[in-house]
This record gives C-alpha cells, structure tokens and sequence, in this order.
C-alpha cells in the first residue's frame, strides 16, 4: 500500500511539479537561443565623449542619446546607473530625475550613507516610449540646508560614471525588400555602433569588381560619418549578417550560381537563402562595367530608388569635382554661417542653470597655410534668459578644441551686443564694425570644435534665497559667421598627419580623380581588404564617394605622372624606382626590415613641423630580421611629379595590415602619426620624420620669401641689413645726382 501511494505522489509531483518546471527552464532556454532576440549592452563610455558625466549645480542637466535599428523592436529597457553624489548634500530631498524622451522614467533619490560613496542603481524603462532616435535626460536636485538654498553651491554635485550601462532586448522583425529604406538595414543611422559590412565577390573577380567595392565602401564610410568602419571581403562565402554581393554574369558566388543573367546594371534587394531577418544587396552587371555603372548609380542615385529592384539606365558626371570642395571641408571661399555647420537650429539651443556646450563641428582642408596668420574673424551673436543683475557671474566661455580661448560677461540685456568689441586678447583690429573674434589656431585637416558654454549664476537674497529665473534658456544665433577665406594652400611634406587624419592628399579632389591605387600582382586578401578599408575611410573624411579612383596591378611612368600615387603592398618597380631617387625610407620585405633614422625623433602628438636642417637628416641605417606581427606607412615625393606624393602602406600577413587599418580607426592613435614613417606594432605607433622635404601648393612671393628664410633668422637679419644698405646706397646716389642737377640749374641762371 505505501509503495503504490508513494508512486501517486510521485507521479502527482512529477506532473504538476517537475514538469512545467522544466517547460519553463526550455522556454527560458529556447529564449536565449532564439537568434532573433539580441541583448546590447550599451556602456556610457561609448554613447558619451567624455569619461564621466559631470552634474555641478543644482538642476543641472545632462544629456545621453541612443537609437533603435529599424529591422528591431525594442521589448525590455533598463539603466544600471553607476554614480558618487556629493558628501555634502542633504538625503532624500537631493535626487536624480531620470527622463526618456521627455518622459519621466523614475527618480533615484540620494538615501543617507550614500554621500561621498559609489551608488549602483538599476532603473527599469518603459519600452513603449523607446522611437528611432532617444534621448535620456538627467536632472539633478541638490540640496545642502533645509531652509537655505544656493543652487550654485560648489558643494552640490554628482559625478554619472561612464561605466554606466543601458541594457536593451530587442526582437529581430522581417523587413520587406524594398530599396526606399535603403540605406537600412545595410546602414542604420539610428544604430549608434560601429559599422561592419561584409561586401561578396565570387571567385572569379577581376581587379574592376574589387574597385567597385572600394566604391561602396566609400559610400558607406559617408553615412557611417564618426562611427568605427570595417568592410570584410567575403570570397565565395555567405555571411551571417546584412552584407552586400557583388556579381556579374560570369563571377556570381556559389549560393547564387542560379541567379538569372543579366543584360543590364541592376541593384537588388533579397532575403538570405537561410535567415528571414537577413538582407543581401546585389549589385549586377553583365560584366565589370556595368557592375560600376549599377554601384555610381546606387552611392549618387539613392533618393530615386524604391521597390525590390532598380535598374541604373545612365550615370553621367555633369561637372568635374573642384579641389577642396569636399562636403565635410568647410568652404574656405567664402564667410560660413553656423546654420550652415549643423544639421538642425535647434542645435544651437541649450537650458538649465549649467547647460551643455553649444558644438560647432567642422573640417579644415589639411594644407590650408595660416602661418603667421592674425586669427580667424568669427562674427558672434547670442541671445540668453538675462540674469537680474549685470555682475552677476554668468559667462559664456568660448573654447576652441578644448582649449579655452575667452570669457564673456552675460549682462541683464539678454544678448551679445553689436557695439562691444570682443577680441582674443593680443590680437588688434581697429576697421571691424561687428563683434569679431579673432580665433589664433585650428587644426587643419582635422576635425575642429567650437564650444559656446553658457553659465548662469544666482544671486542669494535674504533668508539665503536665491533670486533666478524658473529657467535659463540660451542660443547662438544661426547667422554668425566664421570666415576662412584669404588663406592660400601650401604645405610642408611628406606629412603622414595629413593623410591619417582627412586622407590629404588623395582627397584634396573629393571623388579621387587624381589618385591611382597600386596593388601588388599577385592577389592578396590582406591587400584588398586594406584598400576597400581604405576608401571607406576616404568616404569618411571627405563625405562624397570615391567613385573616379583608379586602381592598378600594372602601370607605366606616364600613367603615374599626373596622378597621387597610393601604394598598398610591397611593389618592387616602385621601390626599386624610390630606393634609385633615394626617396625610400624604408624597406620592408619578407621578414627583412630597413629604416633610416633621423637626426631627431620628438614623439609628441602636437608635432606640427620640422627644421629642415634637423630631425629630417637620417644618420643612421637599421636592418634587421624579424618576425611577429609589423606594419608601416611611409610617404614620400612622386619619382615621377614633384607636385605629387606617394603613400605606401606595406605589411607582409593579413594580421600586419590588419594593424593599419586599427590604428587609423583608433582616434587615440591618429594624432600621433605625422611625419614620413609611421611605424605599427601589436600595441603602438611609431612616427618618425626623415628624408628630403617638399612643398605642395603656391604663396604670395614676399610670404613664400619670409616663411623658407623663417629658419634661419640670422640669416633673415642679414639679409634685411644689406637690403636696407643696398637700398640706402642707391638713394644716395639717386640724391647726389638730383642735387648736382639742380645745381647745374642754378648756375646755368646766373
């Protein structure tokens, strides 16, 4: 009897129990596994420029943005908070509000014994009010006294850690294959991450589908804009991912051999043969030809594309691309208003008692010559919530690539004034009529950033109450200017800064007219894929597609004269010609390395230029045998132009030109490339200048004069000496014989 009810239990258990207990835990399983379920971890240091969110000041905000793809559906939201709040404050009525797209998501109070300590707090979001574009905004409540209250207390503060971490679950949907959404779900603009976009050629591809794909990739390193860019050259194979296939009637990958023939330059878009959530971009031609025609007709043509599939009729170049006119290069013809430096005027505007910066963001062609300039006149107007008394502390503070540059008072009128003169100091100019900022460097070639921080102080009444606005409001006008224009382009190289940080001097012709790529004979995966890298990264400084770059295995002297010469791999007819005009300063081949050593090496990221009797002088010749992963980047004069450059990029595995293009997606790494060798190893950079100098450009005669002999000042005081004795010689003469005339004159009247 106990043996038959124990097996009732049992049985009870069994069903009732055990068994919807493993249906949940294979649930929970299947739920993981489930490849359309994606968990991102988003930690603040990748959605934020700074290490640590500052809040200073009670209600201070600050801001953090985040997207959702379109091919997602955001199903859970929630923020892990990592923060210190200030010793000082009073618990419970000090707080933070957290809000999501204005919607207030919860408040995280500062309880007692959290003062002055680390606080991790999760905060659950409602995934209804998560859009395509999202915005998490911090207020921040601080309070030192029960009764009395100085918002603007140095003692109120909190400091968000950027280990901070948003945790997002999405759930992959079925996008319909339809050209309108391109560029998505190829390129997501509201995906914050970096972009990784395998581009498939079959295995019979020839040197024209690998430049189309230099093309696209262009085109996506456009749209990838600040984001870490990566183009994998898939051979024959079938990614996993959204990727893009390149094909023509006699080179199609093996998954696709059935695909029907074509007579035309087509771009399509279909499902993975295997994963619904997945897209493939076909890009078709009947040969190599119409292959480039059908990718120009995509990167130029991409407003007119709707459906499943397009067919590209006829792509015609109606005007030639003029030097400097890049989209993302600030026009140096002309004085620019800020309206046309942001996307949208609202940008411009800020709130709160300590507001973020205003950011002005733009690109300086990289050989525009300033030296010796007086500044940059930058015509300023601003508007702001006036404070109750003219002295009252409130500044905006200008600063120029982080560098402060000038404070300035924010009186009770409530905007910037026409009639005060506002200058850098040691900078004077009588003849303007506005308010003119003389700005006394940029950083040309670069990305550069004008901060407008707007502060407001409080005044503190009786009783410690202070006196203020219910809230500060602040914006810089859309039509300030700043000009460029004046300054003529002329630039010392071989400078590798130019080239690591705007692609210079490739991309001084936005579309690489100008520029032939050389590629070893032999086909190599690590030498493609640096090139198809390499014209993303183009894309990325210039903001057009490289769709007239040439690219070649074989080549002859004229063929290379007029043109920039990017050289990816070791090619032994160019340096075999660049050893013959001592124009090498490296040689790397097999495991064998080579380099001259300059007279001087200064390994400093502020290396702007070089004596040219100093540390270009080699004295000094290395060789050795090596092996483990090494790369290199050197530049040089043309063998063949002396108005033009040659860049080599050299490295012997996959891994070693795997470090190039790290190191020039790593923007903690680019400042510290410059001069004529750049040097890659596992962990670090190595530049070097040395080698013979040349200039690109033209100067005014007196400047070109003054800025060569600007080296040799003694030589410059001489010389100016006995031009002034020459001169002075000549005057004399000049008077002797006047006054001997008028001598003559006089005698003759008698």
């Amino acid at each position: 009897m106990k043996t038959s009810q124990y097996f009732l239990w049992g049985f009870v258990l069994n069903v009732l129990i055990v068994n919807p207990c493993l249906a949940v835990l294979k649930t929970q399983a299947l739920a993981v596994e489930d490849p359309s379920v994606r968990i991102h971890q988003l930690p603040f240091s990748e959605l934020v420029e700074s290490r640590s969110i500052s809040l200073v000041g009670s209600e201070s905000v600050a801001y953090v943005n985040f997207g959702s793809r379109l091919d997602e559906v955001v199903s859970n939201v929630s923020l892990v908070l990592d923060f210190i709040p200030s010793p000082a404050l009073l618990s419970l009525v000090s707080h933070i509000k957290v809000f999501l797209n204005d919607e207030l998501m919860g408040v995280i109070p500062i309880e007692e014994g959290e003062q002055g300590k680390r606080v991790n707090t999760r905060l659950p979001f409602e995934p209804r009010f998560v859009s395509d574009f999202n915005q998490i905004r911090f207020e921040f409540i601080g309070h030192l006294h029960p009764t009395c209250t100085n918002p603007n207390d140095p003692s109120i503060w909190a400091e968000i850690s950027s280990s901070s971490t948003l945790h997002i679950q999405t759930q992959k949907s079925i996008l319909r294959s339809d050209l309108s959404l391109f560029p998505a779900p190829f390129f997501d603009k509201r995906d914050f991450s970096a972009l990784s976009l395998p581009i498939v050629v079959g295995e019979a591809f020839d040197l024209e589908t690998i430049r189309v794909a230099g093309i696209l990739a262009s085109y996506f390193g456009v749209l990838a804009n600040w984001r870490a860019i990566d183009f994998p050259l898939s051979i024959n194979a079938l990614p996993q991912q959204h990727a893009i296939v390149l094909m023509t009637n006699k080179n199609k990958p093996d998954f696709l051999k059935d695909f029907p023939d074509t007579k035309e330059p087509i771009v399509q878009v279909i499902t993975h043969p295997f994963n619904p959530y997945v897209k493939l971009l076909l890009v078709i031609g009947k040969d190599s030809n119409d292959l480039a025609q059908a990718a120009k007709g995509l990167v130029l043509g991409q407003q007119l594309l709707t459906g499943p599939m397009v067919v590209i009729d006829k792509v015609k170049q109606i005007e030639k691309r003029r030097p400097y006119d890049a989209p993302k290069w600030l026009n140096t013809d002309r004085r620019i208003a800020f309206s046309e430096l942001v996307k949208n005027q609202l940008d411009l505007q800020v709130e709160g008692r300590n507001p973020p910066p205003v950011h002005i963001n733009f690109r300086l062609p990289a050989d525009l010559f300033t030296w010796q300039s007086r500044g940059i006149p930058l015509t300023l107007n601003y508007h702001y919530s006036p404070p109750i008394e003219d002295d009252s502390g409130s500044r905006l503070n200008l600063l120029i690539n982080n560098q402060f540059i000038e404070a300035f008072n924010l009186t009770s009128q409530g905007e910037g004034s026409d009639q005060q003169r506002i200058r850098v100091p040691l900078i004077e100019d009588l003849l303007t009529q506005f308010d003119r900022i003389r700005i006394p460097a940029f950083k040309v070639g670069s990305n550069n950033r004008i901060d407008f921080k707007f502060s407001f102080a409080s005044l503190t009444g009786g009783k410690c109450q202070s006196m203020q606005p219910s809230k500060h409001f602040a914006v810089v006008d859309a039509n300030s200017t700043i000009d460029f224009s004046g300054f003529p382009h002329y630039i010392q190289m071989p400078n590798l800064r130019a080239f690591a940080n705007s692609g210079y001097p490739f991309t001084r012709l936005a579309d690489l007219s100008e520029t032939v790529v050389l590629l070893p004979t032999q086909k190599s995966t690590a030498v493609l894929q640096t090139f198809i890298n390499l014209m993303g990264y183009m894309g990325q400084y210039t903001g057009y597609s490289s769709i007239h770059v040439d690219l070649k295995q074989t080549w002859t002297e004229k063929e290379l004269r007029d043109k920039d010469i990017l050289s990816i791999g070791v090619i032994p007819q160019l340096q075999q010609r660049l050893i013959a005009t001592d124009e090498a300063n490296l040689v790397l081949k097999a495991s064998r390395r080579l380099l001259k050593l300059p007279f001087k090496n200064v390994q400093q990221a502020d290396h702007q230029w070089r004596h040219a009797d100093d540390e270009q002088t080699p004295i000094d010749l290395v060789s050795v045998k090596a092996m483990g992963n090494f790369a290199a980047m050197t530049g040089s004069q043309s063998p063949f132009n002396s108005q033009r450059s040659v860049v080599s990029i050299v490295g012997n595995t996959s891994a070693d030109f795997q470090l190039v293009t790290d190191g020039l997606n790593d923007k903690g790494k680019t400042p510290y490339m410059y001069g004529s060798v750049v040097l890659f190893k596992d962990t670090e950079v190595a530049s070097y200048d040395v080698g013979e100098e040349y200039f690109l450009g033209e100067l005014p005669i007196w400047t070109l004069v003054l800025y060569h002999f600007s080296h040799y000042p003694i030589l410059l005081a001489s010389l100016a000496v006995l031009l002034v004795l020459m001169v002075t010689i000549v005057l004399w003469r000049v008077l002797k014989i006047v006054n001997k005339r008028r001598l003559e004159i006089k005698e003759a009247d008698k």
